[in-house]
């Protein structure tokens, strides 16, 4: 696989990964697009707390959003999505090294 990101990709998203609730929440969006009402049930957080750590995801160029009606949805950006690999369940593929889920 040709590599998708740069080194100084790769530290930036390990900065905004190094935090225990965002790999919570990456691993909660390889699934499927959830709102911030679906993140806060399942990580029994506030609505602040989640807010920010999806914002730093965002940033990081991690994650899309979406409006639906009052809600707001979020979702993996399709280029990372594209690196999940298939071959290794829940593994995200950065190029340079991997994240790998258990």
């Amino acid at each position: 696989m040709a590599n998708p990101f740069t080194q100084k990709d790769c530290a930036d998203l390990f900065k905004a990964l190094a935090d225990e609730i965002r790999l919570k929440i990456l691993h909660s969006l390889f699934q499927k697009e959830k709102c911030v009402a679906d993140l806060m049930e399942e990580l029994d957080l506030a609505q602040p707390h989640v807010s920010h750590h999806l914002k730093v995801m965002k940033t990081a160029g991690l994650l899309i959003a979406r409006r639906e009606g009052h809600k707001i949805c979020y979702g993996l950006r399709p280029a990372v999505k594209a690196n999940l690999s298939l071959a290794k369940q829940e593994t995200l593929d950065l190029g340079c090294c991997e994240v790998k889920f258990k």
